[in-house]
C-alpha cells in the first residue's frame, strides 16, 4: 500500500470509529497496551514454563518443543526441514536442540530412505515416555496459570487473540523488497 493510500485508508478509519463515538485521544494507545500486556503475559509465562522445564526435568522449552512436534508427527517422525519448519527456527537451531535429546536417547535421527542425504528425526520410547511426562506437566502449569478466568473468558481470549492481524503491520519499502 502507498503512503498516500495509507493515509487515506488511516483516516477513513479514524473518520469511521469517531462517528461510532470512539475517543482517539484516550482510545488510541489502546493497541500499545494491549500489545504490552500480551507480549509481558507470554514472556512471563514462557520464562516460567522454561524454568519449570529445566527444574523438573532438566529440558528446556525448546527441546520440550522438538519433543512435541515429533510426538505429533506420530512414528513416522519429520524430515529435518520439516521439523525446521515447525519449530520456526534456523537449520543451525534445529541441530543445535535435538543434538541433546539425540545423546540422551529421547530422539533418534535415521536417513530416510527415500533420500539417504535427508534426515529424519522421530522419539524413542524413552522420548515418547519423557515427553508424556512433560506434556502433562505443562498442561498443569498452563490450567494454574490461567485458574482466575473463567471458561467464558478463557474462550473469549481465544477469540479475541485470534483476531490480530500481524500480517497488517505497514512494511517499508525495504521490507517489501
Amino acid at each position: 500500500m502507498s503512503c498516500k493510500r495509507g493515509r487515506r485508508f488511516r483516516r477513513r478509519a479514524v473518520d469511521h470509529h469517531r462517528r461510532r463515538g470512539v475517543d482517539f485521544v484516550t482510545d488510541d494507545r489502546e493497541a500499545v497496551r494491549a500489545w504490552l500486556a500480551l507480549l509481558s503475559a507470554s514472556r512471563g509465562l514462557e520464562k516460567a514454563v522454561d524454568a519449570g522445564f529445566r527444574n523438573r526435568f532438566g529440558h528446556s522449552i525448546s527441546r520440550f518443543d522438538v519433543l512435541s512436534a515429533l510426538d505429533r508427527a506420530g512414528p513416522e517422525g519429520l524430515r529435518a526441514g520439516a521439523l525446521t519448519e515447525r519449530l520456526m527456527v534456523s537449520d543451525g537451531a534445529t541441530t543445535q536442540v535435538t543434538a541433546p535429546l539425540i545423546r540422551e536417547g529421547l530422539v533418534k535421527r535415521t536417513a530416510d530412505p527415500r533420500d539417504g542425504r535427508a534426515a529424519i528425526f522421530s522419539l524413542t520410547k524413552k522420548g515418547v515416555k519423557i515427553f508424556a511426562d512433560m506434556a502433562a506437566e505443562h498442561r498443569a502449569w498452563i490450567d494454574d496459570a490461567f485458574a482466575s478466568l473463567t471458561p467464558a473468558q478463557l474462550k473469549t481470549l481465544r477469540r479475541l487473540l485470534s483476531e490480530i492481524e500481524p500480517d497488517k503491520i505497514a512494511r517499508t519499502k525495504k521490507d517489501a523488497a
